[in-house]
C-alpha cells in the first residue's frame, strides 16, 4: 500500500445494481466518483445462486435507470446468468468507473476534518463522501443448532448450494421455508431426492392472479410504494414473500409440495444426538400462509371492483386443500438424511466500518440512507425508504439513489463555497 492516499470526491462501495444506480445519478450531476467492488460486477448473482435459480419477477420488470432488460419473452423469468449479463451491460451503459478486485477493509475518519479514509487490499483512498451499497444479503445466518449436527452429515448454506449432485446420496433436510428454502426443496425434489422441509412463518402470494403477475398487482395496490415510517417494524421484518420464477413461474404452495412427496415439519427447535426437535406448529403456519394468500387475492378483487376494471375471473385450485400428515419426531439416521441445507437467511456485516453508524444489532442507523456522519450514506438496504428500495425491478432503487445524489451534490457545492 502506498504511503499517500488517493483523493476521490465520492467512493461507492459495492458494484451491484445499487452501486451502479448510484453511479448513474452521480454522473448525471457531473460528480467525480469511483466504485470499489471486492470481486466482479454483480458478484452475488454470479457465485451465490443455485444452478436452476431464476429471477423472481418477470423480464418486463428488469430495469435500471435509463436501461431495460432486452429479451424476446417479456413474461418469462430470466436465469441468474442473464441477470449477470444485464448488470454487466448496465455498467458499460453508464460507463461506471468500476475497480474490481478491490476490497474495502476499513472505513474510518481521516486525520483531516471532513474526509474519510478507506483502506483496501490495494491502496488507501481519501473521500469526502462514501456510499455503502453492499446490499442486505452479506453474511449467511446459520443457527447454533448446526453445531449439534452429527459430523457425518453434510451441511451447506443456501448461498453455497448449487445442485443435488453437490450433496452426498440420501435424503436432504432443508431448514427455512422462505423463497430460497422452498425453491431449493423443489429443486431437490425434482432431482429425485427425498426432501424434509421445516416450515416457519411464511407469506404466500399468487404468482399470477386475474390474468396478471404479482409484479403487476403489488404496485397497483400501492404496496411497493409504502414508506418505511408508515409500516410497523414487526411487519417490515415479517415473513418473506414466497415467489419463484423457476419453470416459468408458479405458485409456491407448501401443501402442493407435500402432495409431491416433500415432508413438511414444524419449525426447527434443536438437535440432540441425531434427533430433530421441532414445534407442533406446522398446520398453524400453513393456515397463516393460506390466509395471507387469500387476503392478497381479496385485495386485488376489491381493487378491480372499486375501479370498475375488467379482468378474467380465476378458477380455484384444489391442491391447497391437501393436508400433510404431521410428524412428531424425526431421527437423522433413521430418515437416511445425509445433508442439511440451511436456507436461514442473511445478516448485514459492517464490521469494516469503523464509525458508530450501526445500532447494537448491527443494523445501520440512517434516515433515508443519510447517517449522522456528514458524507456517509447507505443504499440498497431493505426498507431503506420504501418497501421497493432493495429490489432489482422497475428501477426501484432510482428514487433512493437520486435523493442521495442530491445530498452529495449539495454538500460538495457547499464545500467549494
Amino acid at each position: 500500500m502506498n504511503g499517500k492516499a488517493e483523493e476521490v470526491e465520492t467512493v461507492i462501495v459495492g458494484g451491484g445494481h445499487a452501486g451502479l444506480t448510484m453511479s448513474y445519478f452521480l454522473s448525471q450531476t457531473g460528480r467525480q466518483h469511483v466504485i470499489l467492488e471486492r470481486a466482479r460486477t454483480g458478484e452475488r448473482w454470479r457465485s451465490e445462486r443455485w444452478d436452476s435459480f431464476c429471477f423472481q419477477f418477470p423480464n418486463w420488470t428488469i430495469e435500471l435507470p435509463g436501461y431495460k432488460y432486452r429479451c424476446d419473452d417479456p413474461d418469462g423469468f430470466a436465469p441468474g446468468c442473464q441477470i449477470v449479463r444485464f448488470i454487466e451491460e448496465y455498467a458499460a451503459f453508464v460507463n461506471a468507473p468500476m475497480r474490481c478486485g478491490v476490497e474495502v477493509t476499513s472505513l474510518e475518519q481521516a486525520a483531516d476534518s471532513g474526509h474519510y479514509l478507506l483502506k483496501t487490499n490495494k491502496d488507501a483512498i481519501k473521500a469526502s463522501n462514501v456510499v455503502i451499497a453492499t446490499g442486505p444479503y452479506q453474511l449467511p445466518v446459520i443457527p447454533v443448532a448446526s453445531a449439534d449436527v452429527p459430523k457425518n452429515i453434510f451441511q451447506v448454506h443456501s448461498n453455497a448450494y448449487r445442485n443435488s449432485t453437490q450433496l452426498p446420496p440420501g435424503a436432504v433436510l432443508v431448514v427455512g421455508s422462505g423463497a430460497s428454502g422452498c425453491q431449493i426443496a423443489d429443486d431437490l425434489n425434482h432431482s429425485g431426492r427425498q426432501v424434509y422441509l421445516f416450515v416457519g412463518r411464511h407469506s404466500r402470494v399468487p404468482r399470477r392472479y386475474r390474468g396478471k403477475d404479482f409484479a403487476y398487482w403489488g404496485p397497483a395496490l400501492g404496496r411497493t410504494e409504502q414508506v418505511v415510517d408508515t409500516v410497523p417494524v414487526h411487519l417490515r421484518k415479517g415473513a418473506e414473500l414466497l415467489l419463484t420464477g423457476a419453470n416459468g413461474g408458479y405458485d409456491v404452495d407448501l401443501r402442493a409440495m407435500a402432495a409431491r412427496g416433500i415432508v413438511l415439519l414444524g419449525h426447527l427447535q434443536g438437535i440432540n444426538d441425531g434427533e430433530l426437535m421441532f414445534a407442533d406448529d406446522l398446520e398453524q403456519n400453513l393456515a397463516k400462509g393460506d390466509e395471507l394468500f387469500a387476503n392478497f387475492k381479496k385485495a386485488v378483487d376489491d381493487y378491480i371492483r372499486t375501479n370498475g376494471l375488467e379482468f378474467p375471473v380465476e378458477r380455484e385450485s384444489d391442491v391447497s386443500r391437501y393436508i400433510p400428515s404431521p410428524m412428531s419426531r424425526l431421527n437423522l439416521k433413521d430418515a437416511n438424511i445425509s445433508a442439511i441445507v440451511w436456507a436461514t437467511g442473511f445478516r448485514c456485516n459492517f464490521d469494516w466500518v469503523k464509525l458508530p453508524v450501526c445500532d447494537e444489532a448491527g443494523e445501520p442507523v440512517h434516515r433515508r440512507g443519510v447517517t449522522q456522519f456528514p458524507g456517509i450514506y447507505f443504499l440498497g438496504l431493505r426498507w431503506l425508504y420504501k418497501r421497493k428500495s432493495a429490489f432489482l425491478l422497475r428501477a426501484s432503487g432510482a428514487e433512493d439513489a437520486a435523493y442521495l445524489a442530491e445530498q452529495i451534490n449539495a454538500r460538495s457545492c457547499l464545500a467549494k463555497g
